[in-house]
């Protein structure tokens, strides 16, 4: 008979294979039109540094919960732990600033031509560069308190504030750390959710246009607004899903269970948007390389 600890890391190992091969399978795709048709869009760059952050996330987390759940102790050492969690740290905060920068510049190529925001279309390849690196400048900067205070288990400790985190030890944080991952983190979903909620209203506002207007011209448009509404309504619907609900566990297993089922079910929640998210996006990536449209689509619809 399987014991707890067992079937945990099926789960786990099953979970970050078909995560990684799905993000592999999307990579390459992306690669292999881009490498056909050297004019990519301009969100191809967001898309693929998503989907590298989720490669990351899988790999430096679910491997040694796997390890963990088998009952591999002691797999890590002291540089290894550190060197795991700083990269899964960082993966995870480009994972959240990725979609955050994917929705806004959506909501702008989007964006109907007499809107404020239709003055950014034109520059809108010159400026994903930029935010691109400012979001791996943000998260490095951000994460630099977490080499420092993760470190290999300790079997026997006094120390009341060092808690272990089943394969590694956690020392005692700053605040300040627990601040700004917050705050980035709270600013990026409420952004999220803003842009989404203005695409969903456009393509509702343009839906309408179209039932009055009776065109067949028009009529042959609505398949793609409504798959595309659909896919973004579920990838930021799984995204703040999952991250609530990931929250949640982080602070019942800090206050109240830090032995608990919630301590295993914590990294399950964490990895869930990483193993979807390829899926999400996969059945637009052949057609069009991903769910987003390019400016001259958009124009020719919501003008």
């Amino acid at each position: 008979m399987l014991t707890s600890n067992v079937c945990f890391g099926i789960i786990f190992f099953f979970q970050t294979t078909v995560g990684i091969l799905a993000n592999f399978f999307l990579l390459l795709l992306y690669i292999l039109n881009f490498l056909r048709n050297y004019k990519s869009r301009p969100l191809f760059l967001i898309l693929t540094q998503l989907i590298l952050a989720n490669i990351t996330m899988l790999v430096s987390k679910g491997s040694p919960e796997v390890l963990h759940a088998f009952e591999m102790n002691n797999f890590l050492d002291d540089i290894g732990c550190k060197m795991m969690f700083f990269i899964y740290r960082i993966a995870h905060g480009l994972s959240i600033c990725f979609t955050c920068l994917l929705c806004i510049f959506q909501a702008i190529i989007i964006s109907p031509n007499n809107s404020t925001l239709s003055e950014f279309k034109a520059r809108l390849p010159e400026y994903i560069p930029s935010y691109c690196l400012f979001c791996w400048i943000l998260n490095l900067l951000i994460e630099i308190p977490v080499p420092i205070f993760i470190r290999q288990p300790r079997i026997n400790t006094n120390n009341s504030f060092e808690s272990n985190i089943l394969y590694c030890s956690l020392g005692m944080f700053v605040e300040i750390y627990f601040i700004m991952t917050a705050l980035r983190n709270v600013l990026c979903v409420g952004i999220m959710l803003w842009s989404s909620s203005y695409m969903v209203v456009l393509l509702h506002r343009h839906h309408q246009q179209v039932q009055n207007i009776h065109s067949t011209s028009f009529l042959s448009r609505v398949p793609v607004e409504i798959r595309a509404t659909q896919t973004i309504l579920l990838l930021m619907g799984i995204f703040v899903c999952f991250y609530l609900l990931h929250s949640i566990t982080l602070i019942s297993v800090t206050y109240l269970d830090k032995n608990g089922q919630w301590l295993v079910i914590s990294p399950f929640l964490s990895l869930s948007f990483s193993t979807l998210c390829p899926f999400v996006l996969l059945p637009q990536a052949p057609k069009h390389n991903c769910i987003l449209w390019t400016r001259k689509d958009a124009d020719s619809i919501l003008s």
